[in-house]
């Protein structure tokens, strides 16, 4: 038994003239007494003298020296270490299951021995957080019981590592209680809060908080970039090992080769590889064996290209730019009428532009025909001119006209989304002048997605026309030099492609730890259908909801460098090593000792007074 205080053991010397006073025998002297008392005495004491009477006349010297002994013992104050498994009462354990986890280490991976080390810190009452991109508690306040059961059935995912918000997390739970916080994990942050901030932060109210790094040396490659457009998809692929390596990277679909890439990396560099990008689901796999599985396989989900079919009206065809950036776009099938022959009782297009009519030759009763067209679900666009006010709309046209003004002013973005994104005009909305353009007040219920820096004239307004849908488009041509810039077959692009719910790519491709928010339905997930509001991507492969499929995928070049490691964190992991091991708790047995020490000094005085000594 160990003590904190050794030198209290000098008080056992006590015992020695302690015990030399019992053992010196008091010297016989001669007394005169009757012969009948002698008697007497004397059988009595032939009746007493048994082994118990012995007992009983050293039971005093027992108790004292008992007396003696403990209290030495508490002045030396002796400790014992009892491991916290046995006795801490709030025990958090945080379990890395981030990707890097999924490394392989010998037959077994990094996250099956954190599960072991996990069942190895229980406590009394268990709290269990799973450290993925965003903190997950899987079991709050349990029983060793139940903790090992949670624990059984856990699994790692497919997203970043976010130790320190996990710690923080820790400490909420804490709240004004005192427990131990053990930390499982190969300690590969890669993104959230300090971890060495929030282990303080817990450590400076009196808690304890563990770090168990599991992580041994392992090898390498994986896909850390995509980069998916409608026609192509670049791959960039990284070697974290030590030697040049050579992959095939392999595209399919339905399980069948499209094509593929070799290509030669050096040791820690990357390499980019580029693949036309099919339709529909697709899968990218690198031919190659390494530790980590899972950043071998890219996924790809690409809408399929649906034709859209426009109606140009126009009597100047030639040399128009709306023409020529609606020819560039390989969806488009482009169709143009001239007035007076424009047919317009016989319409079947998604969207309808008027540009550049001449108002004698257009038919009245083709305006009327337009109008049904746009109230029963058509797409119109109509692009303003400078005699625009002399022409019967039917009401179609979302402004009030004033004038038409020939001073000059800049185009400015009102609305970031679609058809103007927030790169690049949340950061310059103003991008370019106009010579002329129609003065006017846009009429309620409408929506302004751009107008004139000079006084708020509309030069880009939506309005809803029974189910279909209006677009005043107020940029006149050529007063503008913005036809010649590369910003407008891009912006013509973004706006048909609102007007025909054209889905972003990217939409379709995503990293994992996002979640998204959606109607309550089942969804189909690489692990098995599930029904909720809320779906977290935290796994690699295809998810199917709301009647479309998403591709995801881990793409962090961080998370897949699994021999990684923060330099401070290292140290800190080094010193934890070094100092004495905080696996067990200290329990100073001095007060109790002194206690016990004071009721055996109590029994004494009761002992003696009871033998008639008092």
């Amino acid at each position: 038994m160990p003590f904190n205080n050794p030198i209290g053991l000098y008080a056992l010397f006590f015992l020695v003239p302690f015990i030399l006073i019992y053992l010196i025998r008091p010297k016989s002297f001669e007394k005169i007494v009757p012969s009948l008392m002698f008697i007497l005495k004397e059988k009595q004491k032939s009746r007493k003298a048994s082994f118990l009477q012995k007992l009983l006349r050293n039971l005093l010297l027992i108790i004292q020296l008992f007396a003696i002994v403990v209290l030495a013992f508490s002045v030396a104050a002796p400790y014992i270490e009892i491991p916290h498994k046995v006795m801490i009462k709030n025990s958090i354990i945080i379990i890395d299951a981030s990707a890097s986890m999924q490394t392989k280490e010998g037959s077994t991976t990094r996250f099956q021995k954190a599960i072991e080390k996990a069942k190895d810190n229980l406590g009394i009452r268990n709290t269990i957080i799973l450290a993925e991109n965003v903190p997950l508690v899987v079991l709050e306040s349990g029983s060793s019981g139940e903790a090992n059961s949670i624990i059984n059935k856990l699994t790692p995912k497919a997203t970043t590592t976010n130790l320190g918000d996990a710690i923080l997390l820790a400490n909420d739970l804490l709240e004004n209680k005192k427990g131990v916080v053990t930390v499982i994990s190969d300690f590969i942050q890669t993104e959230g809060s300090d971890l060495l901030t929030a282990k303080k932060t817990l450590e400076a109210k009196g808690n304890v908080v563990k770090f168990i790094k599991i992580r041994e040396k392992a090898n390498n490659i994986g896909i850390t970039n995509l980069i998916i457009s409608k026609d192509e998809t670049v791959v960039e692929i990284k070697n974290y090992e030590e030697n040049d390596k050579e992959v095939n990277a392999i595209l399919s679909q339905n399980n069948k080769k499209i094509a593929s890439r070799k290509v030669k990396i050096l040791k820690d560099s990357k390499e980019k590889i580029t693949f036309k990008t099919p339709n529909r689901l697709s899968k990218i796999r690198l031919d190659t064996k390494d530790d980590l599985e899972l950043d071998n396989t890219a996924y790809i989900s690409s809408p399929t290209k649906k034709t859209i079919k426009i109606l140009l009206i126009t009597n100047y065809p030639d040399g128009s730019p709306i023409r020529a950036a609606l020819e560039s776009m390989p969806e488009v099938d482009l169709e143009i009428r001239e007035p007076p022959a424009i047919n317009a009782y016989n319409i079947n297009h998604d969207i309808i532009i008027i540009s550049d009519i001449t108002k004698k030759l257009f038919v009245p009763t083709d305006m009327m025909d337009i109008k049904k067209y746009a109230k029963h679900g058509g797409k119109l666009i109509i692009v303003a001119q400078e005699d625009i006010a002399q022409i019967d709309w039917l009401g179609m046209l979302p402004l009030n006209i004033i004038e038409l003004s020939n001073k000059p002013t800049t185009m400015c973005v009102d609305l970031i989304g679609s058809v103007f994104p927030r790169d690049p005009f949340s950061e310059e909305p103003c991008f370019a002048t106009i010579n002329k353009y129609i003065k006017g007040k846009a009429w309620n219920n409408t929506v302004t997605m751009l107008s004139a820096e000079s006084d708020n004239s509309p030069l880009l307004t939506e309005m809803k026309l029974g189910t279909g849908k209006i677009i005043y488009n107020g940029i006149i041509d050529k007063y503008s030099s913005f036809y010649s810039t590369p910003l407008y077959p891009i912006f013509w692009y973004n706006l048909i492609g609102y007007l025909t719910d054209r889905k972003d790519i990217k939409e379709y491709n995503q990293k994992t730890g996002k979640t998204l928010i959606i109607n309550e339905q089942n969804i189909r997930t690489p692990e098995g259908m599930i029904k909720t509001d809320k779906l977290l991507l935290d796994n690699v492969g295809f998810y199917e909801f709301n009647h479309k499929k998403i591709a995801v995928n881990l793409l962090s070049e961080e998370e897949s460098n699994v021999n990684q490691g923060d330099i401070k964190i290292e140290s800190e992991l080094k010193n934890i090593q070094i100092e004495k091991g905080k696996d067990t708790e200290t329990f100073y047995l001095d007060n109790t000792l002194l206690v016990i020490g004071i009721i055996i000094l109590l029994i004494e005085f009761f002992y003696i007074k009871s033998r008639g000594d008092l």
